[in-house]
């Protein structure tokens, strides 16, 4: 088999960003490698198919997670992650939000200017086609199309205006640089279509001669002479096969995938890997370590003086939501699962929003296992709000347990192992109720249901965050990239102590971010893509790829 130039693993949301921007230049021969298969179900594009998907183990990876929420008790939490081209980008809930400035000037911090917010910023525009138009902020013209809010309906604008009660602004856009306010989220969504990373960045260019997609391939390990690379061993139809590397490979994993291929291919703490009979290739510690997570919490109240939106979503009503979309390519079903947004401080001393709401009228029935996106909703009229804490300063890990691929992982995410998060987490919950008993809504908010007015006490809302929350799938920081010889990737994203390895996925990202992760993750493979192309001397391939992709 002829050596590729670039081996790419993973065609998530970063990955399909690399293999638009590296192909563009058609002297360099572009594998692209992903675990699942093509994005062809209908349930990819319709927007309302995030339920079906994310349970369906063809389109996602189910990762258990070993630690319990309290001691001397199981586990019932599962990560959930895209299995598909286009990964999580094409079964995630498609909010579009870029985080705060802030976030990326502790990405500086760590990882220099190439990583600031003015740097960032400009990967966002070259990124963008929002509707709103371009600006000094905003980007238009670019392959990613984002939409503003559309599906309105007199709850939702009493949501905005409660938030208005609270205090708030209302935003046009949670894409400016102050984010704190209210208002309807933006979508990668397009005509009633889901926009993935997919559609964005890999379908257009797949004509390209040079480009090479594999599905079904999941890649083991990365294969050295010494410490340079020379390809990767992945398991395909069953068999395992080599592919073999002149150039670089770069891990798109994924914050939980890329630090265990790095384990398996023998980069992480030395004693660790030796412990299960693999031999070290390059000593880092923190490979695996430094993960970080939103995590999120529910209040589900019943309706009154509204049907909501339950009844949209089973028997005559779904069917005629269907019709709908089939029609009109409009309605319940052409819309992420949550409408209405907002950004706020747990407390008001604090310089920046910490925390995050989504509000929408629907409610679902809960199960035991902590599963983060339901499979159906409840008979009778419900509101849910959600909300998420931004700013966690627990941190976990995501190891391996044995040099078998198909072994489990040990995810560890310690959440809430300290007291600032908390206290966030008791003070998110205090705001979300007098969110829901503003004047706004006080003609739809009936009974909360859980957990239930009882529950008053700081101690017994803890307890119960504790035992409730669902992860935010926003993982990040497992292979934390930085300037300090600690990190497991330097400032241009290479693997330290080896050569012709790069990650570039939300596992690099060195803090979290005060948002959906999917917009940020292309920013950052566009991005690395600027590094790459310009330390091989092809910067003007940026252009010429930026208009390809956008042509849709």
């Amino acid at each position: 088999m002829t050596p590729f130039d670039y081996i790419i693993v993973g065609a998530g949301s970063t990955g399909c960003v690399l293999a638009n921007r590296l192909s563009a230049n058609p002297g360099k021969q572009v594998l692209l490698l992903e675990a699942g298969n093509w994005d062809r179900s209908p349930l990819v594009k319709m927007p309302k198919g995030i339920a079906k998907l994310v349970s369906d183990p063809k389109h996602a990876w189910h990762f258990p997670v070993q630690q319990p929420r309290f001691p001397d008790t199981e586990s019932a939490e599962t990560w959930v992650r895209g299995k598909v081209i286009g990964g999580s980008s094409s079964i995630n809930g498609m909010i579009y939000v870029r985080g705060q400035p802030e976030d990326y000037q502790r990405w500086e911090d760590e990882a220099g200017p190439e990583w600031g917010w003015p740097a960032m910023k400009e990967a966002f525009r070259a990124i963008e086609d929002h509707e709103l138009g371009a600006d000094e902020l905003r980007g238009a013209g670019g392959p990613l199309h984002i939409s503003t809010g559309k599906f309105r309906y007199p709850l939702s604008e009493a949501m905005v205006r409660a938030g208005q009660e609270m205090g708030l602004p209302v935003l046009e856009d949670f894409n400016r640089e102050h984010q704190e306010g209210v208002g309807y989220y933006s979508h990668t969504i397009k005509d009633g279509r889901r926009v993935s990373a997919a559609t964005a960045f890999l379908h257009p260019v797949l004509s390209r001669a040079n480009l090479r997609v594999q599905t079904g391939a999941r890649v083991e390990r990365v294969l050295f002479e010494g410490r340079r690379v020379v390809g990767v061993q992945a398991r395909v139809d069953g068999e395992t096969t080599t592919f073999h590397c002149r150039g670089e490979v770069i891990l798109c994993a994924g914050a939980i995938l890329t630090p265990k291929i790095l384990q398996l291919s023998g980069i992480g703490a030395e004693e660790h890997l030796r412990s299960l009979g693999i031999q070290p290739v390059a000593e880092n510690p923190d490979v695996g370590r430094r993960l970080r997570d939103h995590l999120g919490f529910l209040l589900p109240y019943r309706l009154r003086n509204s049907k909501g939106l339950n009844h949209r979503f089973q028997g005559i009503g779904l069917l005629g939501s269907l019709l709908q979309y089939y029609t009109t390519h409009g309605g319940p079903m052409a819309t992420g699962p949550f409408e209405v947004g907002a950004f706020f401080r747990t407390r008001p001393e604090l310089p920046r929003p910490d925390a995050q709401l989504y509000l929408s009228a629907f409610t679902y029935p809960r199960s035991e296992d902590n599963f983060p996106v339901p499979d159906g909703v409840e008979d009778k009229p419900g509101l849910t709000i959600y909300g998420q804490l931004l700013n966690l300063t627990s941190e976990g890990t995501v190891l391996i347990q044995s040099a078998d691929p198909e072994a489990p992982l040990a995810i560890t995410p310690n959440w809430l192992s300290t007291r600032e998060d908390q206290q966030a987490a008791v003070a998110m919950v205090h705001y979300m109720r007098r969110f829901m008993h503003q004047p706004a809504l006080a003609h739809y908010v009936g009974e909360e249901l859980v957990p239930g007015p009882a529950c008053r006490s700081d101690e017994e809302i803890l307890r119960h965050f504790r035992a409730a929350s669902l992860c935010g799938t926003h993982a990040v920081g497992s292979c934390r990239m930085g300037r300090d010889p600690g990190s497991v990737v330097d400032e241009h994203l290479r693997v330290r102590g080896v050569e012709g390895l790069r990650a570039a996925d939300c596992s690099v990202m060195p803090g979290l971010v005060s948002a959906n992760t999917s917009g940020p993750a292309m920013a950052l493979g566009w991005r690395a893509a600027d590094l790459i192309l310009g330390e091989a001397g092809q910067t003007r391939s940026a252009t010429a790829s930026r208009e390809t992709a956008g042509a849709l």
